[in-house]
């Protein structure tokens, strides 16, 4: 529910899904497939999957309190494994809630924040596993990062992860062996040696950065024409969420992934109903949605609630470069930061206009 939005931005280029029709007892199903997201060398990329793991329980809770939910029916011991990461979603009233949670038994799980003011008997929810490395790019980096030689990291991809305190888990792929000290070929820690950090989890609204040290990629792994080694594809795959999800934008830079793997304009947002509004033009109290542009920089976007005069300036969705021109068109990335300039406030994001899943 209250969770910390992170520092993180996903380009996508590409996105298919396919319906599921397996059904077990007590699990919903949802549309799967993948989305195409693009990296660049000699940089920092921030990313998104927008895709997520498959429900692994649902129903609906008899009651909460400050740090459990309990579902007389449940079976989250057996559902929830011990030491994975999951997230509850509410998907009847506060619909798009969310927090970290774990089984304390059959019928009660832990959970990461207070949901007793969301939840009242009845309310229906969803867990899923939350996405680790290895899903995204394969437990043996079938995503081919570029991987250190006998913990040597000069020339090594890091994947930078909020750890949600401010600071970054950086995980990278070891390719060869070494002896002394130890470590094994697979996904680590640059904190913890030898331990596989292969299950290190991303929260579903969070994301991470793909540092990529070389300054350029090889043709045939970048999977490109021998005159571009300026970009790779990185394939996701997963489910898609089927509902709106509240995040939080908290004061500074924070940074809202956009959870669904499609198209989303400004307009479609309704961003405007969460964030402050500049009024005539005045921004300095407003809220500044950052969407990259592909080049490495943002194109930075206000709503302006109060119409001016001279220069005209009507009420919508604005660029800070391009004066009244209608942006409420521009289509937001699959993450993005949002400057937030006053106290921390919840923000919606919903399904693209007219999806129904």
């Amino acid at each position: 529910m209250i969770k910390t939005p992170t520092k993180f931005i996903a380009l996508l280029s590409g996105a298919a899904f396919l319906m599921s029709s397996a059904f077990a007892q007590g699990v919903t199903t949802a549309p799967v497939g993948y989305v195409t997201q693009t990296i660049k060398p000699g940089s920092f990329n921030l990313i998104g999957a927008n895709l997520s793991n498959s429900v692994v329980a649902s129903g609906a809770f008899e009651s909460a309190d400050a740090s459990s939910a309990t579902d007389v029916e449940g079976n989250f011991s057996t559902a929830l494994s011990s030491g994975d990461g999951y997230v509850l979603s509410l998907t009847s009233s506060n619909v798009g809630v969310n927090t970290g949670v774990s089984a304390s038994s059959a019928t009660t799980i832990t959970t990461g924040d207070d949901l007793s003011s969301f939840i009242t008997a009845g309310t229906t929810y969803e867990i899923r596993k939350l996405v680790t490395i290895a899903d995204l790019f394969g437990a043996s980096n079938s995503a081919e990062l570029a991987g250190a030689t006998a913990g040597n990291t000069s020339a090594a991809d890091f994947v930078w992860i909020p750890d949600g305190a401010g600071g970054f888990t950086k995980i990278y792929y070891n390719g060869t062996p070494r002896t002394f000290p130890a470590l094994s070929v697979g996904w680590k820690s640059t904190l913890t040696g030898n331990d596989d950090a292969s299950a290190t989890s991303i929260y579903f609204t969070s994301g991470a950065y793909i540092q990529v040290q070389r300054a350029a990629f090889d043709a045939a792994e970048a999977g490109v024409d021998p005159s571009d080694l300026t970009s790779k594809d990185l394939v996701f795959s997963g489910s898609v969420i089927p509902q709106s999800s509240e995040v939080v934008a908290e004061t500074g830079f924070n940074t809202l992934n956009r959870i669904f793997p499609g198209d989303l304009t400004l307009g479609e947002s309704l961003l405007e109903t969460n964030l402050a509004q500049a009024a005539s033009g005045d921004t300095s109290a407003a809220d500044i949605v950052w969407v990259p542009d592909g080049s490495g920089g943002y194109n930075k976007y206000y709503y302006n609630g109060t119409p001016r005069t001279f220069p005209a300036l009507s009420v919508g969705w604005k660029s800070t470069l391009t004066g009244n021109t209608d942006a409420s068109v521009e289509v937001l990335t699959s993450a993005f930061f949002i400057e937030r300039k006053g106290s921390a406030t919840m923000v919606t994001m919903p399904l693209p206009s007219g999806v129904s899943l």
